[in-house]
């Protein structure tokens, strides 16, 4: 089991200085660096309607980051593929894992902001979910070939590449393997650089079971959010079971992973009275998908208290499906639960949210560093 940190300075206010935010990002990879994390995640949003503190591009912070560290891994989570050209999202991925030296995980999206799909690549506009998912489809094989292949060429509903018709009158190049040397046609694209690593590890972002189910048979691990151990065994299986049937060799809990809000304290009250209201009032922000994300395989509630949850989760709700909030040795419980139940690879751990004081989400920080991390036996 694989210890990462998310960060994401878009669950706090924008108050005029950015710089907060990189230098912060700086400072916590290297205290992740001297701490035992084996990686950090970076996502990615645009504009800047709700006032947050968006990160457009996690690939150019992966880079400023590889820089200052010599070991941890570097992880996307996620590029929203959909939003990018597909070429030269290949060639800056391939450049980040060359400036890392093979630090990078690539974890993808489709995306779900619909303002963003909209003005950045409209043919992926996250409201028309059959053409979103088409871009994002061809765009994952784009790249799976050009970080992987000497040269490639991809023709598709979307894009073709290379584009048919560029013949060159100077300087033709003479290697068969990237031009028809008879029509002088371009057949074949040479990505440079190339990748450190052949292959990277492939992550997605998935909440749908369809996503689920697409990553298992294209042999990409998954990384979720919000769901309890007992959903997260039954959604694993899925990806398990796809996998296999596709063919890939996938062990049990290989390529599986869960964003988990975490803050340790030296009692649940104190972790309730720090950082429960900063908590509840991100996780409230984003109750669109509504409580059932949060329960268990077949289980119902009240419609009455489903109708309340709707409008408004508390933290007595959420805290024992989806939070690490509380005494160390209650953090090192959950985590080894989901070890023994999942096999899981991979734990995000978020410890930022708006409105927490920065010295509080320090304070918690250290204590998961020297009294959990330790006692997870890795």
């Amino acid at each position: 089991m694989k210890i990462g940190f998310m960060y994401n300075p878009s669950r706090n206010q924008f108050t005029g200085d950015y710089q907060k935010h990189v230098e912060g990002a700086r400072e916590m990879a290297r205290f992740c660096e001297d701490s035992g994390f084996d990686s950090m995640w970076f996502g990615e949003h645009h504009f800047g309607f709700y006032g947050f503190a968006t990160m457009p591009n996690p690939i150019m912070m992966g880079v400023d980051i590889a820089a200052r560290t010599s070991r941890l891994r570097i992880g996307l989570a996620s590029a929203t593929i959909t939003f990018w050209h597909p070429l030269r999202l290949a060639e800056d991925l391939a450049l980040l894992d060359q400036f890392s030296n093979g630090r990078l995980e690539i974890g993808v999206g489709r995306g779900n902001h619909a303002i963003e799909g909209y003005n950045l690549n409209p043919m992926a506009d996250p409201r028309v979910p059959e053409e979103n998912f088409a871009v994002f489809r061809e765009t994952l094989e784009i790249l799976r070939r050009a970080l992987t292949q000497k040269s490639f060429a991809f023709e598709g509903e979307k894009y073709t590449f290379p584009r048919p018709g560029f013949t060159w009158d100077k300087r033709p190049v003479k290697n068969p393997d990237y031009v028809n040397q008879e029509t002088g046609e371009v057949v074949s694209l040479p990505l440079m650089p190339p990748m450190v690593q052949n292959p990277a590890p492939f992550w997605q972002m998935v909440d749908s079971l369809r996503s689920v189910e697409f990553a298992g048979e294209n042999d990409l691990g998954i990384i979720m959010w919000r769901p309890t151990v007992g959903r997260l065994k039954e959604t694993f299986k899925v990806h398990n079971d796809k996998a296999r049937a596709a063919g890939h060799d996938l062990p049990w809990g290989k390529g599986t992973g869960i964003l988990r809000d975490t803050f340790v304290a030296s009692s649940f009250e104190e972790a309730e009275r720090i950082a429960g209201p900063s908590i509840m009032k991100h996780l409230n922000w984003t109750n669109w998908r509504g409580p059932s994300i949060y329960f268990d395989p077949g289980e119902e509630l009240p419609e009455e208290q489903v109708e309340a949850l709707k409008k408004e989760l508390t933290y007595d709700f959420v805290h024992p499906r989806s939070l690490l909030f509380g005494p160390p040795e209650y953090v090192v419980d959950k985590l080894e639960e989901m070890r023994e139940v999942l096999n899981i690879d991979q734990v995000l751990v978020n410890g930022f949210w708006d409105g927490i004081p920065e010295e509080d989400a320090a304070r918690s920080l250290k204590l998961f560093a020297e009294k959990v991390i330790p006692r997870l036996g890795r």
